[in-house]
């Protein structure tokens, strides 16, 4: 009986071990929450929850009733413990990066799409990286696995003036990648309420810009401004919008970019255009669209009418090709949204993941297909 209870203890105190080690890793992943009451004075936060103003929510009916129409049947949060049935049968092409592949003095006007919404921006000498994530999109191993690799390691990255974050989802913002930056000499960029993950995670205060809604940040010859969306975050159960999600407009060298991070269909991409645009390139997210998330993402015909909108000379198609989010075959919709560019003849350049891109010049290669 002794024996039985000291194998009982000791197995106790193994599992609260292993608990109190789990609970550890998945509250530093999460990161801390922002106080409830610190923006109360926007006019787009009301009781701890920063909201999307009605002028754009208002605009959120789907270009396409027919996909409303569709079931509305939730997919469920097995999918992400799980190889998805979506996922490529075999690795893709890409162009596999190292440190050195980059110039010392960054270009002009390039981009390097890594996959998903991962991207690193080279504009008039300035180089940034926006949403980098290199492993899974999610707070514990093994939740909402890659398709593939990475193009670029994360110690291969080359030296960054810029880390820009859009919003604070797992597939977004990614604790390591921050741990990892948090010594060199860059600066972050974030919506607000972000400035509070990064500092728990050890990122210096005085490396990172906050910014709101219309604010702008301007260094190095960049301007940076951050732009409506029609979004939400959440990293736990218990932080449901206490942070904000953000496209940005980044200006340098003649050269304008729009980068949407997550969204759904609204005015605010004919706003954008108008006051900040034309764009020389649009980045448009394109597979997460869903019936049950009409209004916080885009289907593939919103995405080539917000390219018009935006007055954007070509898209580049982003948050694709490396998880599966909303149960589409992973090549779906970047054929889709191809088929209809082509229609309404809309340039849209679709780079391997890794491939340097020069807008205007590179030709690139619809590479997912057979």
């Amino acid at each position: 009986m002794r024996r039985f209870l000291k194998n009982t203890l000791k197995t106790i105190v193994v599992i609260l071990f292993i608990a109190i080690f789990f609970a550890g890793y998945l509250m530093r992943q999460i990161g801390d929450k922002p106080d409830a009451q610190a923006y109360n004075a926007l006019p787009y936060y009301s009781e701890g929850q920063f909201i999307s103003p009605p002028s754009l929510t208002s605009t959120v009916p789907k270009l396409y009733a027919s996909h409303i129409e569709a079931s509305e049947e939730s997919p469920g949060w097995a999918r992400f413990f799980f190889k998805s049935p979506n996922a490529p049968k075999t690795t893709y092409p890409k162009v596999m990066l190292k440190k050195s592949d980059f110039p010392e003095k960054p270009d002009p006007f390039s981009i390097y799409w890594l996959g998903h919404s991962s991207a690193i921006i080279e504009l008039d000498g300035v180089r940034m990286i926006i949403d980098p994530v290199f492993d899974n999109a999610g707070p514990l191993p093994g939740i909402t696995k890659r398709y593939d690799e990475s193009p670029l390691k994360r110690n291969e990255l080359p030296d960054v003036d810029f880390v820009i974050i859009t919003h604070n989802h797992y597939d977004h913002l990614e604790y390591a990648t921050m741990r990892y930056l948090r010594k060199k000499d860059v600066r972050f960029i974030v919506p607000l309420g972000i400035d509070v993950i990064l500092k728990g995670w050890g990122v210096p205060e005085e490396k990172i810009t906050t910014l709101g809604w219309n604010d702008s940040f301007s260094e190095k010859g960049i301007e940076i401004t951050a732009l409506p969306t029609v979004h939400y975050t959440s990293r736990s159960w218990s932080d449901r919008d206490a942070t904000l999600w953000v496209a940005y407009a980044l200006v340098g060298g003649g050269k304008k970019i729009y980068w949407s991070g997550d969204t759904g269909y609204g005015s605010h991409f004919a706003e954008a255009g108008e006051k900040y645009g034309p764009f020389d390139l649009a980045c448009i997210e394109i597979d997460g669209w869903n019936p049950r998330w009409a209004s916080i993402h885009l289907f593939p015909e919103e995405v080539i009418q917000a390219g018009i909108d935006l007055n954007a000379e070509r898209i580049l198609p982003t948050h694709w090709a490396i998880f599966d989010l909303a149960m589409l075959p992973w090549d779906e919709s970047i054929q889709k949204v191809v088929d209809i560019a082509e229609k309404e003849g809309v340039e849209v350049i679709t780079p391997m993941l890794g491939e340097k891109v020069i807008p205007g010049v590179t030709k690139t290669k619809h590479w997912w297909l057979p």
